[in-house]
C-alpha cells in the first residue's frame, strides 16, 4: 500500500500544478477553480486514509486529457502494470481511449498500451484484437507485429507465429530466420508426436531453408532416419551438427551411439566420437570417448586422454566421477570401497546439478529448452560446462514462397 502511495503522490502534485496553471492563464472560471481545489483535496485526503482506488480515481477524472498530460497517463499506466496492477493499469488506458480529443499517434499509443495490460492479465484475444488494430491504423507496426509474435508464441499456435514473424520483416531490420527456423522445427515435432514422420520432414527441411546452420532441424531429421531404420542416413544429420552448431554435439551422441550400434561399427562410433572432440570442449563428448575406450579396453589411448582432460585448470565433477570409477575397476588406487563411496556421492550430487544454461540470461535447467523459459529467446540453451558461446543472429530474410 505504502509503495502505491508513494507511486500516486507525483500524480496528485501534477494534478494540483496542472490546476493552478489553468487557473493562472485564465482558462478556468473562479467556480471550475474551486471545483478543481476542492477535487484535489479530496484526492489528497483519499491518499492519506488509504484508499487508492478512489484517489486514482479523482486524479484521473481531475485532469483533463490533451496533448500535455497524455504521456502522463501513459506513464502511470505503465507503472501500475510493471507492478502487476494490470486492472488499474486497463482502467487508465481505457479511460483515454475514449477521449474524443486524442491525436491519430496518441491514440495508437494508448491502444498499444492497452493491448500490452490485456496481454499481461492473460486476455490474449483482446490484446491480439487491439494489436491488429494497431497495424491496420499504419502506427507502430513493427512493436504491434512483435507482440503479436510474443503472443503467439505463448499460445504455441505457430503457424500464427510463422505470420507475424514474416509481416515484422517488412518494419525492421531485426533478422528473424531462427525464429521462424524453429517454428518450422516445433510443427515438425509435433508432426513427429502424431506418427506423421513425412511431414516432420518437410518441416524440417523448410527449417533449414531459413537457417541452414539450423542444428535442430539436423537433429530432427536425424531422429526421424533412425526411427524410419535408416541410420547411415541418421549418422549424416548428426555429424552435420559438428558443422552447424557444435554446442549442440551433445544432444545427439546417445542417438549416433545407437544408430552406430544398429550397424555393428563400432570403429565408426570412435572416428565420429574422435571427430567430434576436435570441435566440441564439453564434457559430454569427452565422457563418450572415455566410457567407450574404456569398454573396448584401450588402455593407452584411454590413460592418454584421462591425462590430458584431468589436466585442466577446471575439471568437472562428471569427468572426475568417470576417472575414479575406471581407477577402482581397474583396483590401481587402494581402497576401492573408499573410491566407489566416493563416486556414488559425486553421482548423487550431480543428479540434482542443472546439466544446461541459457547463455542470454542464465536459466539453469537438469532438462534441455529450445525456447529459454526465462528470457525467451530461442536456441540460447546449452549444456554446461563448456565455453559458452551464442552464435550470431544472421542478417537475411526468409525466403519468399517457403
Amino acid at each position: 500500500m505504502l509503495e502505491l502511495l508513494w507511486l500516486l503522490l507525483p500524480v496528485a502534485a501534477a494534478s494540483g500544478w496542472l490546476a493552478a496553471r489553468r487557473t493562472q492563464q485564465g482558462a478556468d472560471t473562479p467556480g471550475r477553480s474551486a471545483a478543481f481545489s476542492s477535487e484535489y483535496i479530496q484526492g489528497l485526503n483519499y491518499l492519506l486514509s488509504e484508499q487508492s482506488d478512489r484517489a486514482l480515481e479523482v486524479f484521473i477524472d481531475m485532469v483533463e486529457v490533451d496533448p500535455e498530460t497524455v504521456e502522463t497517463h501513459l506513464i502511470l499506466g505503465s507503472l501500475f502494470r510493471r507492478r502487476g496492477e494490470v486492472d488499474r493499469a486497463i482502467r487508465i488506458h481505457q479511460n483515454l481511449m475514449e477521449r474524443p480529443s486524442l491525436e491519430p499517434a496518441q491514440r495508437a499509443n494508448a491502444l498499444m498500451e492497452l493491448g500490452r495490460d490485456y496481454m499481461k492479465a492473460g486476455v490474449l484475444d483482446q490484446a491480439e484484437h487491439l494489436f491488429k488494430e494497431l497495424v491496420g491504423l499504419g502506427y507502430l507496426q513493427a512493436e504491434a507485429y512483435k507482440r503479436l509474435r510474443s503472443l503467439y508464441e505463448q499460445e504455441k499456435d505457430w503457424p500464427q507465429a510463422i505470420w507475424a514473424s514474416e509481416q515484422l520483416c517488412e518494419f525492421s531490420s531485426e533478422p528473424q530466420n531462427r525464429r521462424i527456423a524453429h517454428y518450422h522445427c516445433e510443427l515438425g515435432e509435433l508432426a513427429r508426436a502424431r506418427g506423421d514422420g513425412a511431414e516432420a520432414g518437410r518441416c524440417a527441411r523448410r527449417a533449414l531453408s531459413f537457417d541452414q546452420h539450423c542444428a535442430r532441424a539436423s537433429i530432427l531429421m536425424g531422429d526421424l532416419a533412425r526411427e524410419e531404420n535408416h541410420p547411415h542416413l541418421a549418422i549424416e544429420h548428426y555429424s552435420r551438427v559438428m558443422r552447424q552448431d557444435a554446442g549442440f554435439v551433445p544432444l545427439v551422441l546417445d542417438q549416433a551411439r545407437d544408430a552406430f550400434q544398429t550397424l555393428g561399427d563400432t570403429e565408426g562410433y570412435e572416428s565420429f566420437l574422435q571427430s567430434v572432440r576436435e570441435n566440441d570442449t564439453s564434457v559430454g563428448s569427452a565422457l563418450a570417448l572415455v566410457r567407450l575406450l574404456h569398454n573396448r579396453d584401450q588402455r593407452e589411448p584411454l590413460d592418454q586422454l584421462l591425462t590430458e582432460e584431468m589436466g585442466r585448470d577446471r575439471v568437472p565433477l562428471r569427468l572426475v566421477k568417470e576417472y575414479l570409477l575406471i581407477m577402482s575397476a581397474r583396483g590401481e588406487a587402494g581402497d576401492n570401497d573408499a573410491l566407489d563411496k566416493v563416486a556414488r556421492a559425486l553421482e548423487a550430487f550431480l543428479r540434482e546439478r542443472p546439466q544446461f544454461g541459457c547463455v542470454r540470461c542464465g536459466f539453469q535447467s537438469r532438462n534441455h529448452f529450445w525456447h529459454c523459459p526465462g528470457c525467451h529467446a530461442w536456441g540460447s540453451i546449452r549444456p554446461l560446462e563448456r565455453p559458452q558461446v551464442s552464435r550470431p543472429e544472421t542478417s537475411l530474410t526468409p525466403p519468399a514462397g517457403t
